[in-house]
């Protein structure tokens, strides 16, 4: 079900008693759902919408009643770009204007900020645009969350430039250090919210930074791809999921052959490594539950453990090939590659 084309059901003011109480009697039988006052949608599509589909329902449903177009923000508006989002209050749609307006609309957040910069319009929607989205999302958020939903606009095309120029626009503001530090420390190359919280977990157990999507390759060319690479321990890491079993163009003879296949591509990095680390979305957020991992794996920490926010900006590594006799300095971070190679370079 599509979110966009899901059916708003609007309550005009000149609808009759006996209109409103046939409403009333759908959504008691189950048929119709009430997403904000005056306006329904039908139960059985949006009852198969995620948290975050049906809260984009919400959003065209309080611009389809409001009397002033919305300009969406925050998390509504990270909803409406595709953001990937972790523990959003999703409760209320959240909206930005020039004055406190409008903040004893129900189920409206209303965050007084200006407009003369930052916007841009998703499908009909008005909204802030994905950089400053990023940057107000992050300003509100704890660190962690900051970087899921920089990562995940860097990974989705967003420039870096684009970024920077929202930070340095929102300087001052509150938040901003750690709208700031979020936008340093992301990476286009994090794939999923869990690597996103992984990174970040990193950063706090003090752990080198990783080299991030690392291909392995061996005798018989690329022998799989990994969410983490750790040159000092010649060490790999990944999140566990349960998506690479259910991907059709895995396994075509279904799930059997998928756990099959996945084991083989496994072991053959296994042979290029020291070691290899798994590990789920509970310990990704978890310096506590993560740290046992990456240790027994042979990981090792390059500074102490990064207290907060502060102190996280360690620069990012050019990239070039590494073998195993060109593993960089211990002091320092040094320049990583992508591609490892047991054998050579590549």
């Amino acid at each position: 079900m599509n979110p966009w084309l899901l059916e708003l059901l609007i309550v005009r003011e000149a609808a009759t008693s006996r209109e409103r109480r046939a409403l009333a009697r759908a959504c008691e039988a189950g048929r119709l759902a009430r997403v904000r006052p005056g306006v329904h949608v039908e139960q059985a599509g949006y009852g198969l919408l995620t948290r975050e589909e049906r809260h984009l329902v919400q959003v065209r449903a309080f611009a389809s009643v409001a009397g002033v177009q919305p300009v969406s923000s925050h998390w509504s508006a990270a909803v409406l770009h595709g953001l990937p989002l972790v523990d959003a209050p999703l409760d209320r749609v959240h909206v930005v204007s020039e004055d406190a307006s409008g903040r004893a609309l129900v189920g409206v957040a209303v965050h007084v900020a200006p407009l003369d910069h930052g916007t841009s319009f998703v499908g009909l929607l008005h909204a802030t645009d994905a950089a400053r989205t990023v940057v107000d999302v992050a300003r509100a958020s704890i660190f962690s969350a900051a970087v899921v939903v920089a990562d995940g606009a860097l990974h989705g095309g967003l420039a870096r430039y684009a970024l920077e120029e929202a930070v340095s626009l929102a300087a001052g503001a509150r938040g901003w250090t750690k709208a700031q530090q979020a936008v340093a420390f992301a990476r286009a190359e994090a794939e999923s919210a869990a690597e996103s919280r992984s990174r970040e977990s990193m950063m706090r157990l003090g752990v080198e930074p990783p080299v991030l999507q690392l291909e392995v390759f061996d005798e018989r060319g690329l022998a799989g791809r990994l969410d983490f690479g750790f040159v000092r321990g010649w060490a790999g890491g990944g999140l566990d999921g349960e998506e690479k079993y259910r991907e059709a163009g895995l396994a075509r003879s279904g799930a059997a052959d998928a756990v099959i296949a996945e084991k083989r591509r496994e072991d053959r990095v296994r042979r290029r490594l020291d070691a290899l680390a798994r590990w789920g979305w509970r310990e990704s957020g978890s310096t506590a539950l993560l740290g046992p991992v990456l240790a027994a794996a042979g990981v090792r920490t390059t500074r102490p453990p990064a207290g907060g926010a502060g102190g996280l900006l360690h620069p990012v590594p050019p990239r070039r090939a590494v073998t195993r006799s060109a593993t960089p300095d211990q002091g320092s971070p040094g320049p990583v590659s992508r591609a490892w190679s047991r054998g050579g370079q590549r």
